[in-house]
């Protein structure tokens, strides 16, 4: 039976795992797009300053993000 150094153990593993996953995902350090890539829709200043190398809007990288999770 696990105790609770092991359960800690495991959720660390998945957790880190969780993170390169992550990183992997992550934007390339180029230039925001003005536009997003697959609707054509204006990408915030605010969201394309604060995210460096960003393609989508939000309601596509949504979109995305749902797809990834099937």
């Amino acid at each position: 039976m696990p105790d609770e150094i092991d359960r800690d153990q495991a959720f660390n593993e998945q957790r880190l795992e969780a993170m390169i996953e992550q990183s992997r995902f992550r934007p390339a350090p180029v230039p925001s797009l003005y536009f997003c890539r697959f609707c054509g829709s204006p990408i915030p200043d605010k969201r394309r300053h604060t995210l460096p190398g960003v393609t989508t809007c939000t309601r596509c990288q949504s979109i995305l993000e749902r797809r990834r999770c099937r």
